[in-house]
């Protein structure tokens, strides 16, 4: 694999794990590089692509990725309904803005209703990471944090090659 190749695998999986576990199967995993931005990442079931993408490296039965899909859909869903509802209260707050005379009490009340909604897409989000979390046995957990450990390392070896070779460059 060519280095700027491998440097973009290894963000991607350092952004999978940074963001959460989630379950997205292999093929749909390898797709993960696609996304940008943290709340993608969140809306995606971040640790479970990372788990799913490992999965043989961590002997995860049939039940356990099922698990992680589950819980990944469930966010997912949950997610999907709060982002809509911000979608229209932002609607309802751009409207008013463009009023003359801006009835600020409104507009502070729709702000709370979007900060609530998007409180509750953290708070499934951090459900469902602790639950995938829990689908792992002690050992697989171990295991996954072993592997995070050498991605870091290989992304840190690589960083540091580049910041050399533009360092060299100058």
């Amino acid at each position: 694999m060519l280095p700027g190749k491998m440097s973009k695998v290894v963000v991607m999986a350092m952004a999978i794990f940074l963001f959460g576990f989630s379950g997205t199967p292999k093929a749909e995993a390898g797709m993960m590089h696609h996304c940008h931005g943290h709340m993608h990442m969140i809306m995606h079931g971040a640790p479970i692509p990372f788990y799913l993408m490992n999965q043989d490296k961590l002997g995860l039965s049939k039940d356990q990725v099922r698990k992680l899909i589950h819980l990944r859909m469930g966010f997912r869903k949950v997610a999907i309904m709060e982002k809509a509802r911000i979608k229209v209260i932002h609607e309802d707050v751009k409207s008013e803005m463009m009023k003359k005379n801006i009835d600020t009490s409104d507009v502070k009340k729709d702000i709370n209703r979007i900060v609530d909604h998007k409180k509750k897409i953290m708070d499934s989000y951090v459900e469902m990471v602790a639950n995938a979390h829990k689908v792992l046995t002690p050992e697989q957990f171990e295991k996954v944090r072993k592997l995070w450990r050498e991605m870091m390392m290989m992304h840190h070896g690589m960083m540091m090659h580049h910041e050399m070779m533009d360092h060299h460059k100058m």
